[in-house]
């Protein structure tokens, strides 16, 4: 988990990143929100975790390696099982498949509306708020296998190459929406508001 604030900035928003195994396409989204946000100045809270994922796992090496080459940094990382208090914690979360998405609001029911596909709601950023991109889903079909960024795991590197090809410019359209005026963000849970403490960035890894 990497949290990026600023002391003059607005209240952090929490987002997670969900695939299977939390070691190839979810850190990659973690790690890559974490330096974009850095850059910008946009105060986040960026973690990950995985729908089979075993806990205290390194990363890919080569996640690591794309990550690595593009200027992002993949050090302290540790693979973690999503669980339900996890969901509850975040004002957002991006997965990267419609089968991560569908896990992820069983798993957490109320949750539901916050949940996305990556690639889904980053289709929906330019509708405005949150509550407005929530009402705005119908717009996608929410079964197209388009939604889905396909798993590199047991294949060769290029995989990965595609994986962060199709990652970054996501994760820098949710950069761009978070960047936007405050109303932008509104929906934001009571957990994130209160977390407006100041914070240097810390990549952690965190094994619950």
């Amino acid at each position: 988990m990497v949290t990026v604030s600023d002391p003059a900035a607005t209240p952090q928003m929490s987002i997670l990143f969900v695939c299977t195994g939390n070691i190839c396409r979810s850190p990659i989204g973690e790690r890559v929100l974490a330096g974009l946000a850095g850059r910008a100045g946009v105060p986040v809270r960026s973690a990950s975790a995985g729908v089979g994922a075993l806990n205290g796992q390194p990363i890919h090496p080569h996640a690591s390696a794309v990550l690595v080459e593009n200027g992002y940094d993949d050090t302290g990382f540790e693979s973690r099982y999503l669980r339900p208090p996890m969901l509850a914690e975040s004002d957002l979360v991006l997965c990267m498949s419609r089968e991560h998405r569908a896990a992820a609001q069983q798993m957490a029911p109320a949750r539901w509306k916050r949940v996305f596909t990556l690639t889904e709601f980053a289709a929906l950023c330019d509708l405005g708020a949150l509550p407005e991109i929530i009402a705005g889903r119908g717009r996608l079909d929410p079964n197209s296998h388009l939604l889905d960024i396909v798993d590199p795991m047991g294949r060769p590197r290029e995989d990965f190459d595609r994986v962060f090809a199709e990652v970054e410019p996501k994760v820098a359209a949710v950069v761009a929406w978070l960047a936007a005026p405050g109303a932008k963000r509104a929906g934001q849970s009571s957990a994130a508001q209160a977390s407006a403490a100041p914070a240097r960035t810390q990549p952690t890894g965190e094994s619950r």
